[in-house]
């Protein structure tokens, strides 16, 4: 190894799309970091001299270096007093506003008033079009202020986006306390922090001219249109447009980055020489084809979760030490291997780089101090990728994954994906082509591919029910159907905080998780202000977060891939410094959620004559004749059936306490699966599982001649309330016949939340299409 690190060179810097500039904050996706950069670069249109106003005769850069120094002067005099009052911030704002950034008409404002509420506006510009609240530098943006106090606290953060949310007239505001100065937008879906920062201190008193000139070309007059204009016609909105675009254009090379990783992966252990056990259990069957492309998947998914966390800075433990942190940055980061994966002489047939990411695998399966790693289980648990990590994979392969996953081409650049602010639900529209890929060997068994046309794709995002829903759907159902519910929470409760806690949201067909992504960020942003008294911190709004899809997000979805992408979005969104991924196999559970038994009333007059209803394939006499003796079998024992249903189902206790259970630490969370496990095991709920499944098996199972004896009637329903198992030639089908139809009993799986009456709120899709399918028609390709 030593050897090997002496002959590579340092990889050359690519040119990015994220140019660092050490005193900006950029929070959410209010401007695309793409974006920024190209308006630093002057590469995006209204960005002339002209556009700026400035006069002929002069350049922008002897302007921009003017307006520096006099910059710089305004704020060594607002630095220099002692204690600087809210009057005094105010009037240092309002200064540099009018003579650095040309907002001449700039004045104080006040309170404003909007259907019956108060808004506490310090100054505005532009004929009101652009509001500023400031505060005392002694004032944090994101805590309550004093100097804002009408009939409850609240923070600069807090007074700007509400009077935007509310004001038709405006849509980009600022707030400052005269050290750091924010950029906001209207948003009145906003469920986590979105803004654009700059520290005017470390700016001025550092020298930083290169941030300066970011923020005099996004924060000049210019830039928020002309007043008596709509308020959408400006630059910022136009770059905001543009950067949304780009968006779009990269989420869709992102998918074909996703699929070209998946094979170059499938293919690249496959044909590793070392590998000859896993090609030889793949070819004795003894590991499914599907079995195999769900590890792969489930690689892919460590992958994108470990850009996400380096680049958001949440993945080292708190306690890790400076020496442990450049330990696994320098050396075994994926953001190291991102850096490498540029250069083809890093593509080399050595397996060292494989070998040091499953040393960071199981790091983050145990916990690892000398990586300051700590121990997050769930994706990366050990059981998780068993054949893959045990095999052998060459650098080649595993730079092409990692750089068709974290980087693309644009305009003759290579340019990093930027996941730091990719919204998790992003991953819906790659998982949308994920299920459109059928694995597939060729040849030898060497050569992995994915069936093309009428073979492979389509078929299971059609007979799955699984579609995409774009977010400004999302946002619309979950403030028709979520935030009233969220409303009447907290204004009933006692302690709101705990109110929003106590709700459950499920997401019947949740596919990736989009809506139930949404409903967490609403429930949790609503918590989080509420204990931070104002808009909450990064940190804060992570913590609630956790909290919330712990205890109030449930999930159903028949595709065991969409249930694995719901867990992984949900993981990668509440990721918690220094704690282990939350435990959500109890939450998110796979099956059809319209098949299956809906509550033990349901199994009150046994197995219904509907049940025998000839469908395609099934002979009519038979049908016929197992309805009459199926109506001949109803009397008798069935209703003590459901009397020791009912009994027996009522007590959720073991699931209730199940769910009041700790997860801070991995230990704690091996206990909770291991209570979960055998809460839903238990001999009596095995018992009632057993009746739900033969009722289904009615349903399903084929009525022929020769597989009458195989169909269960009430006979057999009987037979089981007396605690007698079925008949035996029924007893061997059940299991086969629930498990096609993935059926899915709502009082077995979330025994807790049936038994208190059901779910809080019940979100997403519509049918899609047409109600009646044609095979033919509809499923060809």
């Amino acid at each position: 190894e030593d050897k090997r690190m002496t002959r590579r060179r340092t990889p050359k810097k690519a040119t990015s799309a994220a140019t660092t500039f050490d005193t900006l904050t950029l929070e959410g996706a209010i401007l695309s970091p793409a974006l920024i950069d190209k308006v630093n670069q002057r590469e995006v249109g209204d960005q002339t001299e002209k556009d700026y106003a400035i006069p002929k005769g002069l350049t922008l850069r002897d302007e921009l270096a003017r307006y520096f120094r006099v910059g710089q002067a305004l704020f060594n005099e607002f630095s220099d007093k002692e204690v600087p009052s809210a009057s005094a911030t105010t009037m240092f704002i309002q200064t540099l506003f009018r003579d650095v950034f040309g907002f001449n008409d700039i004045g104080t404002a006040g309170v404003r008033e909007r259907e019956g509420h108060q808004y506490k506006v310090s100054l505005e510009a532009l004929g009101g079009r652009v509001p500023l609240v400031v505060v005392p530098p002694s004032d944090t943006l994101d805590r309550a202020s004093e100097a804002l106090y009408l009939d409850r606290r609240q923070s600069a953060a807090t007074a700007i986006q509400d009077w935007l949310n509310a004001d038709e007239d405006s849509l980009w505001g600022f707030c400052t306390n005269g050290e750091k100065l924010r950029l906001v937008r209207d948003n009145a879906s906003l469920t986590r922090p979105a803004y654009l920062e700059f520290n005017l201190k470390e700016l001025f008193e550092g020298e930083k001219h290169p941030d300066f000139t970011l923020m005099w070309l996004l924060f000049h007059h210019s830039r928020f249109g002309e007043p008596g204009t709509p308020v959408t016609d400006c630059a910022l909105e136009r770059w905001r447009e543009q950067g949304s675009k780009e968006g779009i254009a990269a989420r869709d090379r992102l998918r074909d980055g996703v699929e070209q990783a998946l094979l170059a992966l499938g293919n690249g252990f496959l044909q590793h020489p070392k590998n000859t056990t896993l090609r030889q259990r793949i070819s004795a069957q003894e590991l499914s084809l599907q079995d195999y492309f769900t590890q792969l998947l489930r690689l892919v998914y460590r992958l994108i979760f470990l850009l996400v966390a380096e680049d958001n800075a949440i993945l080292f433990a708190p306690d890790a030490t400076a020496q442990s942190r450049s330990l696994y940055t320098e050396g075994y980061s994926l953001s190291h291997l991102r850096a490498h994966a540029i250069r083809r002489a890093a593509w080399d047939n050595y397996a060292d780089r494989w070998e040091g990411l499953c040393v960071v695998f199981g790091a983050l399966a145990h916990g690892e101090p000398r990586l300051g790693l700590p121990a997050l289980g769930g994706l990366f648990a050990d059981n998780q990728l068993p054949e893959l990590t045990a095999a052998a994979l060459s650098n080649k392969t595993l730079m092409e994954a990692v750089y068709r996953l974290a980087w693309i081409k644009e305009d003759h650049r290579l340019l990093p994906i930027n996941w730091k602010d990719m919204e998790t639900e992003e991953l819906g529209s790659v998982y949308e082509s994920l299920l459109e890929l059928t694995p597939r060997l060729n040849g030898t068994g060497h050569d992995f591919s994915f069936a093309e046309g009428a073979e492979g794709q389509g078929h299971a995002r059609k007979t799955t029910g699984s579609y995409y829903t774009p977010d400004a759907l999302v946002q619309v159902l979950l403030d028709s159907a979520l935030d009233p519910v969220l409303d009447r929470a907290e204004a009933q409760g006692s302690d709101p905080v705990e109110a929003l806690l106590n709700l459950t949201v499920v997401d019947p067909a949740c596919g990736s998780g989009h809506f139930l992504l949404g409903a967490a960020r609403r429930i949790a942003s609503r918590v989080a202000r509420l204990r931070a008294e104002g808009v909450a911190s990064a940190e804060e709004f992570r913590h609630a977060l956790r909290e919330v899809i712990r205890r109030c997000i449930y999930g159903v979805d028949r595709n065991p891939m969409a249930v694995e992408l719901t867990k992984v979005a949900l993981w990668i969104e509440s990721v918690e410094p220094g704690k282990p991924l939350g435990f959500l196999d109890a939450h998110i559970r796979c099956g059809d959620s319209l098949v299956g038994v809906l509550n033990p009333e349901m199994l009150a007059e046994g197995i219904p004559d509907e049940a025998y209803k000839p469908l395609t394939g099934d002979d009519k006499d038979t049908c016929k004749a197992l309805k009459q003796l199926n109506k001949e079998n109803s009397k008798g024992v069935l209703k003590q059936s459901l009397f020791a249903t009912v009994s027996s189902t009522k007590d959720s206790t073991p699931i209730a306490e199940l769910e009041a259970m700790p997860e801070e630490t991995l230990a704690q969370i091996d206990a909770k699966r291991a209570a979960w496990q055998q809460a839903v095991h238990a001999p009596q709920r095995e018992q009632e599982r057993w009746k739900a499944d033969l009722l289904v098996a009615a349903f399903f199972a084929p009525k022929t001649p020769n597989t009458k004896d195989q169909v269960p009637t009430n006979e057999d329903f009987s037979r089981l309330a007396q605690g007698v198992a079925p008949r035996e030639t029924v007893c061997k089908h059940i299991e086969q016949l629930t498990q096609d139809a993935s059926a899915f009993h709502w009082y077995l799986e979330f025994p807790n939340i049936m038994a208190r009456g059901g779910f809080d709120a019940v979100l997403g899709n519509p049918p899609w299409e047409v109600m009646q399918l044609s095979e033919k028609e509809y499923f060809a390709q």
